[in-house]
Order: C-alpha cells, then structure tokens, then sequence
C-alpha cells in the first residue's frame, strides 16, 4: 500500500498503526525527474509485498520538519523502517537497491 502524505497528524496516524510492517519512507517532490520515475517501482515493490511493507510518501517541500528529522539532503531518499526503528536509507533513484533493501528487510 502506498499512501501520499496529507498532513504531520496523518504521517504520525500512520506510522503509529504499521505494527510490525516494514514501512518505506519515500521523499520526493513534484518538481523531481527521478522521484516520478522511481514511483512505479514503489507501488509494484510495496504491491507484490502488501502484507508486509506500507510506504509512505512524503512531499519535502511540504513537510521539510519530517525531511530534516530523517536528514533527507537529495530526493528521492527512502528511509526503511520497522518497529519503530531505523534499518537503512538510501538516496536516489535505483530500483534495483531499492527492491534489494525491501526483500532482505521484511525476512
């Protein structure tokens, strides 16, 4: 499932009730080339592991305090989370990594 993030009560709704999901964090902005191109992967990745992985999108031009929380300095950057806690990020537009860094998290 991949949800747009609306608002700071939104963002903080939904990572209280991902349980034990992986939840992708993906920061992007509209005016960004590699964001669009890395959105079909997103949704097909978080699609096909829909179970186990929510990701949440995240407009950095919108929400700069969640970007600057997660040190976001490129987009696009997916930070990787689970149980609450920081597994990974990377920044930029690989959907090789990026399907990579979801396999190996939700085992």
């Amino acid at each position: 499932m991949v949800s747009i993030i609306k608002n700071i009560e939104d963002f903080e709704k939904k990572m209280a009730n991902a349980g034990d999901k992986l939840v992708v964090l993906d920061f992007y902005a509209t005016w960004c080339g590699p964001c669009k191109d890395m959105d079909p992967h997103v949704r097909k990745l978080t699609q096909k592991h829909k179970d186990q992985v929510i990701a949440l999108k995240i407009n950095v031009d919108k929400f700069e305090e969640i970007a600057d929380y997660y040190k976001v300095k490129s987009m696009p950057t997916f930070v990787f989370i689970k149980n609450k806690k920081r597994l990974s990020s990377f920044a930029g537009a690989d959907e090789i990594l990026l399907k990579e860094r979801i396999e190996k998290l939700i085992k």
